[in-house]
């Protein structure tokens, strides 16, 4: 019975060494169970270089026609003639509309007759003026009666130019809103003109971008109804004040647009090159996010590598700027940051991309 009891004994401590073996090989850290196993974790690295960095803003903007107006009607009459060709180029000065101006032009005549007239007789009372001392105030009339008849013709004058409606300057008409023989009153819009061989693009920048932006800058635009097309212009104005509520600042910029692809109120993907530097950039997938900071993990000489925490500044497609935490010549891991810990032991490829 001792026996058996002693037996039974030694099954439980060696089952209980068992468990303690297992505990302990479980809770070793990768890097020690590297060192007692005497392997490595095989990882791909990148040499941290400078490169050229184009520092860019992006924004949605708006296509606005470099100059727009609606062809309106500052008079009441008919309609009787209208020279709209719907999406055309139409001159500057060239007939848009003309209106019924014969009464217009019957009174125009009638005031010009009568102001030679009353002109005609303010001579003879000069003359009359200058031996007879009491026709001074005959003088006087008759100079007011030339002025009343100027200015009467001057008014009907601008009633008869109101009458005849032409382009203020070169553009493309819009859809006729009228018809011929219409009778217009004040106000009634016939059509917009548009000058569309420049674009004006208006788009807002964060405050924080406002003492890097100069007028000159180049932008770059983009359309999804033109994929894979660039539009390339200047930026000619900023508003001199800021939206306090969204903190950033109006910019017009004037793209050209001789192939007319681009039309007012379409909506414009925008990027403003704002300087070319030489900065460190390493593939994004050397990052290793912990609460709010990033860290990569540096390969040291002796192959092991130190966990290191970054500032990133500008991101690009596949890369980002590190702003401080490494310097050029720096050996980071890029593939296999999952396997590995601070001081683990690694065997580094360095790709050959770069990335």
């Amino acid at each position: 019975m001792t026996q058996k009891n002693s037996k039974l004994i030694w099954v439980l401590f060696s089952g209980l060494a068992v468990f303690v073996i297992y505990l302990f090989f479980q809770n070793q850290s990768p890097e020690q169970e590297q060192r007692a196993s005497g392997s490595a974790t095989l990882v791909t690295t990148q040499l941290v270089t400078h490169s050229a960095l184009v520092r860019q803003v992006s924004s949605l903007g708006t296509a606005l026609a470099n100059e727009s107006v609606q062809i309106v009607s500052n008079t009441n009459d008919y309609l009787i003639e209208l020279h709209i060709n719907e999406g055309k180029t139409i001159e500057k000065g060239q007939l848009i509309a003309q209106l019924n101006d014969v009464e217009e032009r019957a009174r125009v005549a009638e005031l010009s007759a009568s102001l030679v007239d009353q002109k005609r007789q303010l001579e003879r009372v000069k003359n009359l003026a200058k031996t007879q001392a009491t026709a001074q105030s005959l003088l006087d009339e008759q100079q007011t009666r030339v002025n009343t008849t100027q200015a009467q013709l001057d008014a009907v004058k601008a009633r008869l130019n109101e009458m005849t409606i032409r382009a203020p300057f070169t553009g493309v008409l819009g859809l006729r809103q009228v018809s011929e023989g219409a009778y217009l009153t004040a106000g009634t819009v016939l059509t917009t003109l548009d000058d569309l061989s420049k674009i004006r693009l208006e788009f807002s920048v964060a405050e924080y971008y406002l003492a890097q932006l100069q007028p000159g800058m180049t932008v770059h635009a983009s359309n999804v109804a033109y994929p894979g097309s660039i539009f390339t212009g200047q930026i000619k104005a900023i508003d001199t004040r800021l939206d306090p509520v969204t903190r950033s600042v109006k910019v017009h910029a004037l793209i050209s647009n001789d192939e007319m692809k681009l039309r007012p109120g379409m909506l414009l993907n925008v990027s403003v090159t704002l300087a070319e530097v030489q900065a460190l950039q390493v593939s994004e997938k050397a990052l290793v996010p912990l609460q709010n900071k990033q860290y990569v993990f540096v390969v040291n000489q002796d192959n092991t590598v130190t966990q290191t925490e970054v500032q990133i500044g500008q991101r690009m497609p596949g890369l980002v700027e590190v702003v401080s935490g490494l310097k050029a010549g720096d050996q980071i891991v890029i593939e296999g940051t999952t396997k590995i810990r601070s001081g683990a032991v690694v065997v580094p490829t360095v790709s050959k991309a770069g990335l």
